[in-house]
């Protein structure tokens, strides 16, 4: 039999449908609490939520709450774009289903795309692509299953896709930035599907909103090294704030979801975390590349745990937003693990923590060349080997697909929503940030209050700058005289103050860097000497996975400074840190740099990505003595994942236009060592 959650299903016939994505810096932020328990209610229906949104709609509170309690008593299944794309169907009618064909049910969570700039990803105009984003989501709603929607944005700088990373996107869409209504004009569009998706009794539809996904990697053009967490974290506040205080939209949840992993250590996970009062959803999103070892398992489940315990102190619902194996399924004859379904579900499961997962989502299937859900014979297409494991992890009493759900319990649930507390966040600049000008704009948001009066002060001078509101924009505006001559590459502090009634005070104390980096040479990737500190140096470089990056100052190569470079294999088989980088090298032939290797053996990977490619060499960590390494660029090759273009070689062209530099470490194998320590220092083209 199911397990109880599930046995409370209304377990509705299918055929009737046919007759139809840390805070930091703010002082006063609401903290989680336990909601008293509803006393003798079947459906555990806890009475207050405490949401980003507190003027939520009912089925929305509702939804939250069911998430919230059902955690430890099932694991919904989710499939991205279910009934729009697949291979046992080849038009979207809002009925026919992958998931369906092969387990005879409909995932319990339905993942949709606000690609296209925000229009669906289902071809025709862009109101054709509207209308049946709609149609999409309503079907899905009658289904009895919940909706989320991920937000691939195109480039608002360049016009390419989400995958251009080109143009300083995040600083440019943001307020006083130059396309910053090309960014508005896309959250119109969100707006206006947020409030289209009405179900049949007029009732906006609840959906789990997840923006700006996956940024601890960089192939988005709001990853990790296009943006730094203090950007990042703006971003997704104003996101939140247009979408919720401006456009009224109030049937969404958001979600927060990093790509992993993280060795279940919550401070990387919560680096970019948009604070408490704007997220609900802890996600998080991971392809297995190892074709189901038992590794990338443990290390799920260890992060999976840390999220739910995360959730558990900050009253949020955990998630598993993204999964699947990486690069999708293969055909038949070509999957190492017959039982990669139910493996990983029995390993979540089987821990306490990591067992309190919500839902868990894998990714489209466009078609036999790209699926992430085996699928039954079809035509001339044979069943895929592993059907019978998806149906042996439908069947499992820990999944929960559509029919299991009871919509009374899920959207119907009589819960209210708290009142947010006085909150205040700085919009710019942000912390951290490098400030190049003699005079800048300082942005505040005050919400949940009226403050009598909004002021800073910069370092040790007590002088307060006072700032006003811009009816406008909402902000607490200000012009912050710097002066030419302070630009002198040293940090300061910046305190902003908002005076309340009832002598009570919003505070807010961060970290900026007045001045340039001092320039670096043509070619110089990194000499490592113009940095104020850790901090700064953290803010340049981006992390991939559990690493952590300092100055060292003994040993170097040149100068006074290099990079230590500390990793850990307990949970993870690689990990790096990454950066922008712009320039012409089509003149230089060799990439240089000073390395004293660990002697681990691993493989240090060099990434370049020049032309679009992403090009590696690796320099050997054998010894441990310092050296010089010279590396040809002819020696490059495509990265091993790229092989679209794993023929293609550097080419001057390719290096006039650079837009990435990484440093990863790969885990060599089996008996090598899990942990180590090595130096990098003039990182060099010539």
């Amino acid at each position: 039999m199911k397990n109880p959650l599930r046995a409370t299903g209304l377990r509705r016939r299918l055929t009737a449908l046919t007759a139809v994505c840390t805070l930091t810096v703010g002082l006063f932020a609401t903290a989680a609490t336990a909601a008293p328990a509803a006393p003798d209610n079947s459906r555990l229906a806890s009475r207050t939520v405490r949401l980003t949104d507190s003027r939520a709609t009912a089925e929305t509170r509702s939804l939250f709450s069911y998430l919230r309690d059902g955690r430890g008593k099932g694991i919904l299944f989710g499939h991205q774009q279910t009934t729009e794309f697949g291979v046992t169907f080849d038009k979207a009618d809002g009925v026919a289903s992958d998931v369906r064909a092969a387990v005879g049910d409909y995932p319990a969570v339905f993942g949709w795309d606000m690609s296209d700039q925000g229009y669906g990803s289902s071809p025709g105009t862009p109101d054709e692509k509207f209308s049946t984003f709609v149609k999409l989501i309503k079907d899905a709603h009658r289904t009895g299953a919940i909706n989320t929607i991920s937000a691939h944005m195109n480039n608002f700088v360049t016009g390419g896709n989400y995958g251009d990373t080109t143009g300083n996107v995040v600083e440019r869409i943001m307020p006083g930035g130059d396309h910053n209504a090309d960014f508005t004009a896309y959250l119109d569009r969100v707006a206006r599907l947020a409030h289209a998706i009405t179900d049949d009794d007029g009732h906006p539809i609840p959906v789990v909103f997840r923006p700006f996904h996956e940024n601890s990697g960089s192939w988005f053009w709001w990853g990790a090294a296009h943006a730094s967490p203090s950007q990042y974290i703006e971003l997704w506040r104003y996101t939140v704030e247009y979408l919720r205080d401006t456009k009224r939209v109030h049937n969404f949840l958001y979600a927060y979801s990093p790509g992993g992993g993280y060795g279940g250590k919550d401070d990387v996970y919560l680096r970019t975390y948009p604070g408490d009062t704007y997220v609900d959803v802890l996600g998080y999103d991971n392809y297995d590349g190892t074709d189901g070892s038992r590794q990338w398992r443990d290390a799920v489940v260890a992060d999976l745990a840390m999220l739910a315990r995360i959730a558990d102190k900050r009253g949020k619902v955990s998630a598993f937003t993204e999964f699947g194996e990486s690069g999708a399924l293969k055909p038949n004859g070509h999957n190492g693990d017959l039982t990669w379904y139910t493996q990983l579900l029995h390993a979540i499961t089987a821990d306490p923590d990591a067992s309190r997962t919500s839902y868990m989502m894998t990714w489209t299937n466009f078609s036999t060349d790209q699926f992430f859900v085996p699928y039954p014979a079809h035509g001339s297409l044979p069943e895929h080997e592993l059907l019978p494991d998806l149906r042996a992890f439908e069947a499992d009493p820990d999944s929960v697909f559509s029919s299991d759900l009871d919509l009374r319990d899920v959207f119907g649930r009589p819960v209210r929503a708290e009142r947010h507390a006085p909150f205040m966040h700085v919009v710019s600049p942000t912390e951290g940030q490098r400030i190049t000008t003699a005079t800048t704009t300082v942005r505040v948001r005050v919400s949940g209050t009226r403050p009598q009066r909004v002021s800073f002060t910069v370092g040790d001078d007590p002088t307060r700058r006072r700032l006003r509101l811009d009816p406008t924009t909402g902000y607490y505006t200000g012009t912050w005289d710097i002066g030419q001559a302070n630009l002198d590459n040293t940090m300061t502090m910046l305190k902003v103050r908002a005076a309340l009634p009832g002598h009570r005070l919003l505070a807010v104390n961060y970290r900026v860097v007045l001045g340039e980096k001092p320039p670096l040479p043509p070619g110089v990737v990194d000499d490592f000497e113009g940095y104020v500190d850790d901090a700064d140096l953290r803010s340049a470089y981006s992390p991939y996975g559990t690493n952590s990056v300092s100055l060292s100052h003994d040993p170097v190569g040149t100068g006074k400074n290099a990079l230590r470079f500390d990793y850990d294999f307990g949970f993870q088989n690689y990990t790096g840190i990454g950066r922008r980088l712009s320039g012409d090298w089509s003149a230089f032939r060799t990439l240089s740099l000073w390395l004293k290797p660990d002697g681990s053996h691993q493989k240090l990977v060099l990434q370049v990505v020049a032309g679009g490619v992403a090009y590696e060499a690796y320099p050997p960590m054998a010894g441990t003595e310092s050296r010089t390494v010279e590396i040809p660029f002819s020696d490059f090759r495509p990265a091993p994942w790229d092989t679209a273009n794993a023929d293609r070689r550097i080419t001057p062209a390719d290096l006039a236009h650079l837009s990435q530099f990484n440093i990863f470490i790969n885990q060599a194998g089996p008996g090598t060592t899990t942990r180590g320590t090595f130096y990098l220092d003039d990182l060099r083209a010539g």
